[in-house]
């Protein structure tokens, strides 16, 4: 049987996982983050992307091995107030903040900031926006090296928590690059590879497909993916571009 990992990149109340879900059996299933906070073009309450965010912490609870969530920038500044002092919110809801801030404290555990895995003849490393070499070195010494222990520890200190708060001047912050919940995708186009590691992202919305490359994977596009292990990436649900998505709203 050819074993396959589910993808689900940045959900921000869209309901798109639940079909990914039912589009085939799955060794694993890995969400990249940023589930509320939704686009006001798209038509999504931010009442509709709290209880949708609740469906999606069932289903962790349901199978919290088979099922990975990760944190992204619109989920931390929910998850930790010293980090929303420090980044602030790109589209923070202050009144679902206390629901999503009781969520994310009873909750805690099932989330984190990276999973990674060697699949087929790959090593992945999974991360809401991904790890370039400038915010990698700009915190070595708290960081050590860039694998999912040393990079979930980042969530337990104030140090750690700084340093997911640096935001790249290409996301208007005031650091050369972004952190592993802020870098764009142009930032990790630029950097040197990590070396041995396939970085797969979301966070940089794409608006009519992935970009894909030797390297990386940014699949924000509002669609599902799979990973086989012969490290191929195929759509599970529909690819609409963003345009149509519009259209369809506010038709």
């Amino acid at each position: 049987m050819n074993k396959k990992i589910l993808i689900i990149p940045d959900v921000h109340g869209r309901t798109f996982w639940e079909s990914a879900l039912k589009s085939g059996d799955y060794e694993k299933i890995v969400f990249l983050g940023d589930y509320t906070d939704p686009y006001e073009m798209e038509g999504i309450t931010n009442r509709e992307a709290l209880m949708n965010f609740k469906s999606i912490i069932a289903i962790k609870q349901q199978d919290p091995e088979k099922v990975v969530l990760l944190l992204g920038n619109h989920d931390l500044h929910y998850y930790s107030e010293y980090y929303y002092e420090l980044a602030g919110g790109v589209r923070y809801d202050p009144v679902s903040a206390v629901s999503l801030q009781r969520l994310f404290s009873k909750y805690h555990s099932c989330f984190q900031l990276a999973w990674e895995t060697d699949w087929g003849n790959k090593h992945y490393l999974f991360s809401h926006a991904g790890i370039t070499q400038s915010w990698l070195k700009r915190n070595v010494e708290l960081i050590r090296k860039p694998d999912a222990r040393h990079l979930n520890r980042l969530l337990h200190s104030n140090e750690g928590l700084e340093s997911l708060a640096q935001v790249g001047e290409m996301r208007w912050g005031d650091y050369p690059s972004g952190s592993m919940v802020w870098a764009d995708v142009e930032e990790l186009l630029v950097s040197n590879p990590l070396f041995g590691i396939y970085q797969i992202v979301g966070h940089t919305m794409q608006f009519d497909g992935p970009i894909i490359t030797e390297d990386l994977a940014c699949l924000d596009c509002r669609a599902a993916f799979s990973l086989n292990e012969m490290g191929k990436i195929e759509l599970v649900t529909e690819l609409t571009s963003y345009e149509d998505v519009i259209t369809s709203f506010t038709s």
